[in-house]
């Protein structure tokens, strides 16, 4: 989940895969198939209509989703860089190039490196494919919440929230298909997706802070519980969710200030500057479940 890079600095890494149209065709249609299932899913469980599975999962439960996605999605990335150091897997006659406790700016890599390598490629497939079912879940959460709102009748607000579903969206999508056509099955179509996921990450949070500013201040006005702290959050998150994607961007291709910092753009720093993006994206998620569950036993 990153973009391709070239740096000062890097280990020996695995061939980068070139897929033929055919492997292409058949991941597509798989990735296709199983989004329009989860895609269903999401939508029979967190409609008010039909409730699917209420019977086990009741409409307060969905409410901790963002908080779930937070959770699991740091908690891969924590998980995955804890276990690489202790990796001797091979790939295409490479040994895995994730020993950064030998040298953090050779050996510190990305997530799309790791998932070529045993044992953190079926952490990262679980874990980050869970969190894009529950990114999906939360987009539909704010469908349900949002959508027919009097406070989002404005075109102005109805067009941010419209913005904003559809990256959270674009963010489920994104994640499951730069797993799907990883860096070592298909390099070219990867970047491509890549670029869709750094769009989502750093887009959502921007254009999501503003649903939550504007319900928490309608729902203070009308005497209705509110969460401050789920309001401070998403603010604190949204800032530096917004500000590492603009360093992210220096980083990876501007260069205009990170060359004062760093000189030689390194593998590590690199890699350690996307972890904390898409942690502050999952953080500013995890703060929805606390805007959610304000007044939740009242709307039910």
């Amino acid at each position: 989940m990153c973009l391709t890079r070239n740096v000062a600095k890097m280990a020996t890494l695995p061939p980068a895969g070139d897929a033929t149209p055919e492997q292409e065709l058949i991941r597509w249609s798989i990735l296709v198939a199983l989004s329009l299932i989860a895609l269903a899913i999401g939508y029979l469980v967190t409609s008010p209509r039909y409730r699917f599975l209420s019977d086990k999962i009741t409409p307060r439960m969905l409410l901790f989703a963002p908080r779930a996605g937070m959770i699991l999605g740091v908690s891969t990335i924590l998980i995955s860089v804890g276990l690489a150091p202790f990796s001797n897997d091979v790939y295409s006659g490479v040994i895995c190039p994730c020993h950064w406790t030998e040298s953090f700016h050779e050996q510190y890599t990305t997530m799309s490196i790791l998932v070529a390598y045993s044992p953190m490629k079926y952490v990262i497939w679980v874990g980050f494919n869970t969190v894009a079912f529950l990114a999906m879940i939360t987009a539909f959460i704010g469908i349900h919440r949002w959508w027919n709102n009097p406070v989002f009748n404005s075109t102005g607000r109805k067009v941010v929230l419209t913005i904003w579903l559809f990256l959270m969206f674009m963010l489920a999508f994104s994640i499951s298909a730069d797993l799907m056509f990883s860096r070592h099955f298909d390099r070219p179509l990867h970047i491509t997706l890549g670029y869709a996921f750094f769009v989502s990450t750093a887009l959502g949070a921007l254009f999501g802070h503003p649903l939550v500013r504007w319900e928490t201040i309608s729902r203070r006005e009308a005497g209705l519980p509110i969460s401050e702290i789920g309001e401070r959050w998403s603010m604190i998150a949204m800032s530096i969710c917004f500000l590492l994607s603009l360093w992210y961007l220096d980083l990876y291709e501007l260069r205009i200030v990170s060359p004062a910092i760093f000189p030689n753009k390194t593998e590590g720093i690199l890699a350690f500057s996307e972890h904390l993006l898409i942690i502050s994206q999952l953080i500013w998620m995890g703060s929805l479940s606390h805007v959610f569950l304000a007044g939740s036993d009242e709307e039910e």
